[in-house]
């Protein structure tokens, strides 16, 4: 479920949560029924209500769809292998954590996250965010990342890394003076 997902979301929860403390406080009394009376009598012929309906109802088809992981944002597993004795499948946060590991391998690479975006069953993609030590190459140290990451998936998982965005966030400075 992605971000727009999660603020919807929030938002259906609240107005849920509002429609449910009216419901509780008109039942026990201390809220007259009158004032609603006259709200869904005043519906019919209103097509501005039918459209806020037609909204929310919307809204809940997607937010259905996207808990059930039909809708809303790349699947969390990649099936690798099926047969008739069962199947291979490794998670999305597997495969981010095993591409850190080795991104983490080649000297002066720490602090590494990963995001994987699956495109198929033999295809991913993956964004690294790592720092860097001092005095370190930044062009070789990325080559050399991504060459180690594309032989290492390929040999291991089987999967072909497509694309790989390596962003440093952080390089440490040496602490040398130039004095």
């Amino acid at each position: 479920m992605g971000i727009p997902d999660r603020v919807i979301l929030t938002l259906y929860t609240f107005l849920m949560a509002v429609f449910a403390v009216t419901m509780i406080l008109i039942t026990m009394g201390i809220m007259p029924p009158d004032f609603f009376k006259h709200v869904i009598t005043a519906l019919p012929g209103n097509w501005e209500y039918a459209v806020i309906g037609a909204i929310i109802f919307i809204i809940s088809v997607r937010l259905l769809l996207a808990g059930i992981g039909v809708a809303g944002g790349s699947s969390s597993t990649l099936t690798l292998a099926e047969a008739d004795n069962g199947k291979t499948v490794v998670s999305k946060r597997a495969l981010e954590n095993y591409i850190a590991d080795i991104a983490q391998e080649v000297y002066g690479i720490y602090s590494v996250k990963v995001v994987v975006d699956m495109e198929d069953k033999t295809t991913i993609n993956a964004r690294i965010n790592a720092s860097l030590e001092p005095d370190i190459n930044v062009f070789e140290t990325t080559e050399e990342v991504k060459d180690n990451i594309r032989e290492t998936m390929k040999k291991v998982v089987g999967l072909e890394v497509r694309n790989i965005e390596v962003y440093f966030k952080k390089i440490k400075s040496s602490g040398k003076d130039k004095g």
